[in-house]
């Protein structure tokens, strides 16, 4: 129940992800026990608002204000920030990504990567578009905004995104404390930068907290960052109902004995991923025991897979539907998943984690469709991301680089020869806690900073 002197937090909501890790998780129902909340947002409607509060059991409101936009020329200085961030800071992540579009730049961004005065210069210049574009981006009316709704702190869930820095640079003028979350562990190395000034900064884990104090130390920066883990992840750690029932065809509803789970990349990364499919048909052919479920990515169509839905043992699942909202209960379906499977296979992405966090064994695929690709088209390029080198070796160590070694693999995994290991401690580098504490400790932090 609110209170008449409960602070007035405006949290910013401009990702799907993020809104999975603020409300899904609890993080908003945690924090709605001690502050007034509302939300700034282009994806979520008055209905969104008021069908996670049903569901959640929140009292959110929706401020009737758009999330300001941002300009072309101001979208290239920013093209043009990040370039200059991946050369000061020697960024694998930004230098494989500059290799994928153009060949002449990134040849010229490594030769110029030999010579400290172009480093220095580059790190100059990073600093001054950063404080130009924090004093740039600023919203119209804010003195309105914060008069009105009475707003006395922001939550930034996606800090790295240019449209909440502006609202927050505006808000931070008047005093107003941001707060903000980093809502992946790759982010501080493949967005670019924090255009805003942060007064308190939670992220996932060390490693993650190190790259923060490594990258905004340089530019002036003195803000308190402290690692809360993923409050996502804590569904994980709790006791959940079965929901299997829903991975079974209607006509069939008898479920096979084993599940292999395909989750599928974002397809702006990984164009065609048909061929992971087929292999995995292949090696499911003569296991009638076997069932393979196709998790698509929320960016991913699944009509790009219409030639595979008339085999059998091979079911399509679309977490997100049409409108890129996130059903509310897209966080036990996914843990429901990852619990019936017996194996998970990735491309590159965070599902590694999930997985090992519900004790599932984990497949990475690092082989393309066709032998002999370069590298910059290369699936292989993933894994010499910033944040995949950080990974424990435990963690890595599912990775295939040919479908012999898929199939070597899932048959280690499947005849029960797949041992834990040491499992644990390498999960608590990668996402600090392995118990549902993470959205207690960000609710304690936030507390703690806004008093």
């Amino acid at each position: 129940m609110e209170k008449a002197n409960q602070k007035h937090i405006l949290v910013l909501i401009t990702n799907p992800f993020a809104l999975i890790n603020v409300i899904h998780s609890g993080l908003i129902g945690e924090l709605a026990e001690h502050y007034r909340i509302s939300v700034m947002s282009d994806l979520l409607t008055i209905a969104d608002i008021e069908r996670f509060n049903r569901h959640f059991g929140l009292n959110m409101t929706l401020l009737p204000l758009p999330v300001p936009t941002v300009s072309k020329p101001l979208k290239w200085v920013r093209s043009i920030q990040m370039l200059l961030f991946g050369h000061h800071h020697n960024v694998d992540t930004i230098r494989i990504k500059l290799m994928e579009r153009s060949p002449l730049a990134y040849r010229l961004f490594s030769v110029s990567q030999k010579s400290p005065m172009l480093i220095f210069l580059s790190g100059t210049l990073l600093g001054f578009i950063r404080n130009w574009l924090i004093r740039r981006t600023t919203l119209p009316g804010i003195d309105t905004l914060v008069a009105k709704y009475h707003i006395q702190a922001v939550i930034s869930t996606s800090p790295l995104d240019l449209r909440e820095n502006t609202v927050a640079n505006s808000l931070n003028v008047h005093g107003i404390p941001i707060i903000s979350i980093i809502v992946s562990w790759d982010n501080l190395t493949s967005k670019g930068v924090i255009n805003s000034k942060s007064d308190l900064v939670l992220v996932w884990n060390k490693q993650v907290a190190l790259e923060y104090n490594r990258f905004y130390t340089s530019l002036g920066d003195h803000t308190f960052v402290r690692i809360a883990g993923i409050p996502r992840f804590d569904t994980y750690f709790r006791k959940l109902p079965d929901r299997r029932h829903h991975l079974a065809d209607s006509a069939e509803p008898h479920l096979p004995t084993r599940m292999i789970l395909f989750a599928t990349g974002a397809v702006k990364h990984h164009t065609c991923q048909n061929y992971i499919i087929r292999d995995l048909i292949e090696y499911a052919q003569n296991r009638p025991e076997i069932m393979i479920l196709v998790r698509c990515h929320p960016g991913d169509d699944p009509r790009r897979y219409n030639g595979f839905t008339s085999i059998q043992n091979i079911r399509f699942f679309q977490p997100f539907g049409q409108n890129q909202i996130p059903p509310a209960d897209f966080l036990e379906m996914l843990h429901s998943q990852l619990i019936t499977c017996a194996v998970c296979v990735q491309v590159a992405s965070t599902m590694l984690l999930d997985a090992f966090a519900c004790n599932k064994p984990c497949i990475s695929i690092a082989y393309d469709a066709h032998e002999g690709m370069h590298y910059a088209k290369s699936v292989r390029r993933f894994y010499d991301y910033s944040h995949q080198q950080l990974l424990p070796d435990y963690l890595k160590a599912q990775t295939v680089y040919h479908r012999r070694e898929l199939f070597e693999k899932l048959d280690e995994i499947m005849l029960g020869r797949y041992a834990p290991g040491n499992l644990s401690n390498a999960l608590k580098q990668a996402i600090h806690h392995t118990t549902p504490d993470s959205v207690q400790l960000t609710t304690q932090y936030i507390r703690e900073w806004l008093g």
